[in-house]
């Protein structure tokens, strides 16, 4: 065999090696169906790449969504953190710190279902992370209060807290850091969603239903 073919036989081998090798590798497996490398719960809600979609005044629905039982929230999150509410048997605070979802469950005891939902967007809120979520119009980290006002218009109605002294005379600057919420109803009022906006920018989303929630947290709340 003369030097240039050779040589050519060899180029040739170089170039195929790296691919007969890395045919016999054995791909890595997959993780568990429903987990994630860190989190807990559904991968549906615990930061893959796709941000999961908020249905206004719904949720995540098949996920965490109003109208969904306890028994239900806990399968897909067995790591929840269960508080009683304000000790009433008939309401409890759910928590998934990793997820980035808060939850308020009321009814009989023995058939709580989810009646308000939260999901963090930016930061840290009582010790919830940040979880990957926008709406359906796009309402996610990043989003600015005028990205809400385009996407969704005006709320019918803004909630602040109130300032301690004297009430702020009317047409005063409102201090951006102050937490604001931008109210959202559905068209039968039973369930209203706000967007909790700080120093201009979309942090947290909540959807609540009124009815139940007045019901347990407020007229049902026990007398002191």
């Amino acid at each position: 065999m003369d030097t240039t073919r050779t040589l050519r036989l060899l180029g040739t081998l170089l170039i195929l090696l790296p691919a007969v090798l890395l045919a016999g590798e054995e791909p890595p497996a997959p993780p568990p169906a429903g987990t994630t490398a860190a989190g807990d719960g559904p991968a549906a809600a615990t930061g893959t790449d796709a941000a999961q979609t908020i249905e206004l005044h719904t949720g995540i629905p098949g996920v965490v969504f109003i109208g969904q039982s306890l028994e239900d929230l806990l399968k897909r999150f067995p790591a929840a953190d269960i508080t009683a509410f304000a000790g009433q048997d008939d309401a409890v605070t759910v928590k998934v710190p990793a997820a980035g979802i808060s939850c308020i469950a009321v009814g009989a005891p023995d058939t709580l279902k989810v009646a308000s939902v939260g999901f963090n967007l930016d930061g840290t809120y009582e010790g919830i992370s940040e979880g990957n979520f926008r709406t359906g119009k796009g309402i996610g980290k990043g989003s600015t209060v005028n990205d809400l006002l385009e996407a969704y218009g005006p709320p019918v109605d803004l909630v602040m807290p109130r300032p301690k002294g004297p009430a702020p005379k009317p047409g005063a600057k409102v201090d951006p850091s102050v937490p604001q919420k931008y109210q959202y109803e559905n068209e039968s009022g039973a369930i209203r969603t706000y967007f909790l906006v700080e120093n201009y920018r979309v942090t947290r989303i909540v959807v609540n239903e009124l009815k139940s929630l007045e019901q347990h947290l407020i007229k049902g709340r026990p007398k002191t």
